[in-house]
């Protein structure tokens, strides 16, 4: 087991980095009403997928120490991540649909549990102290990128949404590859 919670960190990485980078390609152009091109949308389903496969090991190695709002946290985030695969997937199930997912209950409540995933995560992470504390920091700075995004950003300037994103992404990107990378750090006997 402890080998393979070593070997998630550089998965924790990939992940991270995938996600950002497609958050960057996101926020290249305008991203309220408008379609993830197919190519983008692949990437965010192997960002979906490597971060789904590995979190798993960042909360076992803080369980004892995060305690039942680690376990919510993580129950919360694993949800919540569900929503880039659903996003990801509607541009390659269904290319002729040239449009954004429309609102719709099931994306509203993936955006809630994803946005107290990221917020009970980051408090949990920092109050565990076994990741870097700063890494729990830019959890919870994508969270406020994230409720930005998700919840105010349609209501102003395209650049806006653009800009929220971008911001989104390399905070997420950099909070989780670096608790994957200090996974990958820990010793397999630890």
């Amino acid at each position: 087991m402890s080998t393979a919670i070593h070997l998630s960190g550089p998965v924790v990485v990939g992940g991270a980095l995938l996600f950002g980078l497609t958050a960057l390609l996101i926020a290249s152009r305008p991203v309220i009403g408008a379609t993830i091109p197919p190519a983008v949308a692949s990437l965010t389903l192997g960002a979906a997928a490597l971060l789904l496969l590995s979190l798993p090991a960042m909360y076992v190695v803080q369980a004892d120490a995060a305690g039942v709002l680690g376990l919510v946290a993580h129950a919360l985030l694993s949800i919540g991540l569900l929503l880039l695969v659903l996003v990801a997937a509607t541009p390659l199930l269904q290319p002729s649909v040239n449009g954004p997912i429309g609102e719709h209950p099931i994306v509203f409540f993936l955006g809630i549990a994803l946005t107290l995933g990221l917020l009970l995560t980051g408090i949990a992470t920092f109050q565990a102290d076994v990741f870097p504390r700063p890494a729990a920091v830019l959890l919870l700075g994508a969270m406020a990128g994230f409720l930005f995004v998700f919840f105010v950003a349609e209501f102003l300037p395209p650049a806006a949404g653009q800009l929220g994103t971008a911001i989104f992404g390399v905070l997420l990107a950099l909070g989780f590859a670096w608790i994957g990378v200090a996974l990958w750090l820990r010793s397999p006997a630890a």
